[in-house]
């Protein structure tokens, strides 16, 4: 973190990366391929830090459970803001955004499969594109939000968010012909990210 707040991810070397940590290329290469590696790796235990903070369950409606899961997402970016700051603002970021996309994109893609067996739901659109087009959004609000200082709460930003989510979702379920199609309903969609509730 301390190189990222100097430069540009692109022009740190893993000979800085070694330098700055203290340890020999040779230690490095044994356990990373390379500094993107080191990055994708951070990324994930990041990630995987900040699900175990949030809670989602791994078996439930992507309806219900969702909007609470965002709540805690901005809440956790929010204190964590700096750090954010740095993997997604300004130039140089680049790398980190697709490698968070990638990884974003694959979580989801496996929820959307996981509530496509459980519900018996089928998909006009295919599911990576699903997948990618919410974790795009996702990347995309939080950078705006970070860029502009915080100017809504989390619980703000994780309704707004459902909002513009829900229609995509429920326009994406293929309804058989003769079927009434799905109520999109952005209120029990955001029901529980509330603007007025409580994040933490």
């Amino acid at each position: 973190m301390a190189l990222l707040a100097e430069r540009d991810f692109e022009k740190i070397s893993v000979k800085d990366i070694c330098e700055q940590a203290m340890v020999h290329r040779t230690t490095f290469y044994k356990h990373y391929e390379d500094k993107h590696d080191l990055l994708l790796r951070g990324m994930k235990e990041m990630h995987d830090s900040l699900a175990g903070q949030t809670g989602l369950p791994k078996v439930t409606s992507l309806d219900e459970s969702l909007p609470q899961y965002f709540v805690r997402v901005f809440v956790h970016i929010s204190r964590n803001q700096h750090v954010y700051r740095l993997l997604l603002c300004g130039t140089g970021t680049s790398s980190f955004q697709t490698l968070m996309r990638t990884y974003l994109a694959e979580g989801c893609e496996a929820r959307l499969r996981r509530s496509q067996r459980q519900e018996g739901l089928h998909f006009s659109v295919p599911l990576p594109i699903l997948a990618q087009f919410y974790a795009g959004a996702l990347i995309g609000i939080t950078t705006w939000w970070l860029e502009n200082d915080l100017p809504l709460t989390p619980q703000e930003m994780a309704h707004a968010l459902m909002l513009l989510l829900a229609d995509g979702y429920h326009a994406a379920i293929d309804t058989p012909p003769g079927e009434r199609k799905r109520e999109k309903s952005a209120l029990t969609f955001s029901h529980v990210a509330n603007p007025g509730g409580n994040g933490d």
